[in-house]
């Protein structure tokens, strides 16, 4: 519904659009990009060029032309991506009964489950008459982030799982998770998770479920510490090329939406300077523990909120003691 109608509207305005005919090679005349050729053999000219497909696709387009690799910029997306694609898996839930949030839009990171999974209610944000499904009352979209920790269930790893064990896998670690159904109790009148019907789990089409690895249909990528200060800047020093994707270097500082949009902005804003690319709010507190961290990992030692903990506990371990031999 949207995206036809915006692709309607930017063919009336004049732009040419070159569907299943991916960007083979840049040609280069060692000072500007002259042009652009795609695998249906068809070539494209223009002032500008922005390079925004995958990180992986754009390592290979850019080293069919070795010339390329002198811009320090594209020169970055060979180490960009040395941790290969990042196995995430996208499924949904649908519940028999509305279920209450504590606060409007919010999303739910499950730091207690070994796939990390993340979870939003699409009722939060859609108008009440938006139809969810047939005896749908609430719809969540979730994401399982990580591939290699074994599951509570069947003890394999996400990247090994079948289809069928990838459901029992995520459903039994929402069901775990203490956290989530305190959170669901307090704002249902004190039911909890176990007593909402779930009417369905879909996994989206684009996995392959197979016990010698999962393959997506399209590679995904995503920001580590292998992988972080390889991410090029939006501008590179050929004049009319630029860089766009949450693979960039923006303040949103992770492979996400934001990230994206902010991407695209700079890659504008190169051109166009009255472009506005809004600044990530980082309170004063948040920057000075970031910048702990990044030390703390320079120097292999645990998280800052680990340290924390840890010292915590050592001084009332120290405190309890003391209190006992003086009674």
């Amino acid at each position: 519904m949207w995206f036809d109608n915006w692709v309607e509207h930017l063919e009336e305005s004049g732009v040419a659009f070159h569907w299943r005919a991916p960007l083979e090679a840049l040609q280069f005349d060692g000072a500007r990009i002259t042009g652009a050729s795609l695998s249906s053999g068809n070539g494209v000219r223009a002032d500008i060029y922005v390079l925004a497909s995958t990180p992986f696709s754009s390592a290979e387009i850019v080293e069919r032309t070795p010339a390329l690799l002198v811009d320090p910029q594209l020169a970055k997306l060979r180490p960009l991506i040395e941790d290969g694609p990042h196995t995430q898996v996208s499924f949904r839930i649908a519940f028999a009964e509305r279920m209450a949030w504590p606060r409007e839009r919010t999303a739910i990171a499950l730091t207690d489950s070994p796939f990390n999974i993340t979870l939003f209610a699409n009722e939060q944000s859609w108008p009440s008459h938006i139809d969810l499904g047939e005896e749908v009352q609430s719809l969540w979209t979730c994401t399982a982030c990580v591939a290699t920790v074994p599951g509570i269930i069947h003890g394999k790893p996400l990247r090994n799982c079948t289809k069928s064990e990838f459901i029992d896998e995520v459903l039994a670690q929402i069901r775990a998770s203490e956290v989530l159904d305190g959170m669901i109790r307090r704002t249902n009148g004190g039911r909890g998770m176990e007593e909402f019907a779930i009417l369905k789990t879909e996994v989206w089409d684009e996995w392959e479920f197979d016990p010698s690895g999962i393959r997506p249909e399209q590679p995904k990528w995503v920001t580590t510490t292998n992988t972080r200060d390889h991410r090029p800047c939006q501008a590179t020093s050929i004049p009319n090329l630029v860089l766009a994707g949450a693979h960039t270097d923006t303040e949103a500082d992770i492979w996400s939406i934001e990230g994206a949009v902010e991407s695209g902005r700079r890659a504008a804003k190169i051109f166009e300077p009255e472009v506005v690319v809004k600044p990530q709010h980082k309170p004063l507190a948040l920057k000075f523990t970031s910048w702990i961290d990044d030390a703390f990992f320079a120097l292999r030692l645990p998280h800052v909120l680990s340290v924390i903990g840890a010292l915590v506990g050592a001084v009332l371990v120290i405190g309890l003691y003391e209190l006992i031999v003086r009674s």
